[in-house]
């Protein structure tokens, strides 16, 4: 994974801590993109980076579904 950029630190029913190990575990195969990362429905980061989000490169998820897809 290149990077991840985080917002919603505003949501405290997610923990940034976790969500980035979360991540990590779950794109632990190498640079293939970079991860941004909505924490709450509001989605401010992928609204901001719209131009991002059509970027091949690029993987826009929430912090909800990465902390869901670790539970199973």
């Amino acid at each position: 994974m290149k990077g991840i950029r985080y917002c919603g630190n505003c949501n405290p029913d997610e923990d940034p801590g976790e969500v980035k190990k979360a991540l990590e575990e779950l794109f632990s195969d190498g640079d293939a993109a970079s991860v941004l990362v909505d924490g709450c429905s509001r989605a401010c980061l992928s609204k901001k980076e719209r131009d991002a989000r059509n970027d091949p490169g690029v993987i826009v998820v929430s912090s909800r579904e990465v902390m869901r897809r670790m539970k199973r």
